[in-house]
């Protein structure tokens, strides 16, 4: 891979660092360390995990039953909707950027400028 330039790679920790200090990244961590600390949920949140994919792979009417279950428990959970809000907010801020660099990759290499 090749090295970026000192000033490339600046630009580009500025645009992680928007992230990493926005409020909604910060609530995300903030909620990710809540549920880690609680074994109960964590416990959950693994067994919905283990439950998706035996359900992918056996599609189980008994297997959904359960999953259903266990995803309504869940959204129940302050902590886990929390974080699940927050974690969609921060992965909407880089797909955003992702689909910015994309874009500007296409046109570069399409010689799209406009």
């Amino acid at each position: 891979m090749v090295k970026l330039a000192n000033k490339t790679e600046e630009d580009l920790l500025k645009i992680v660092n928007f992230v990493k200090n926005s409020e909604e990244y910060k609530k995300t961590i903030y909620y990710k360390e809540l549920i880690a600390n609680d074994k109960e949920l964590t416990s959950k949140i693994d067994r919905l995990k283990e439950l998706q994919m035996k359900y992918v792979r056996t599609k189980d009417y008994n297997v959904k039953n359960e999953l259903d279950s266990l995803n309504n428990e869940l959204s129940n959970n302050t902590n886990f909707t929390l974080y699940n809000f927050y974690l969609d907010k921060v992965n909407n801020y880089i797909d955003i950027i992702k689909d910015n660099f994309n874009n500007y990759f296409d046109n570069l290499f399409n010689e799209k400028f406009y």
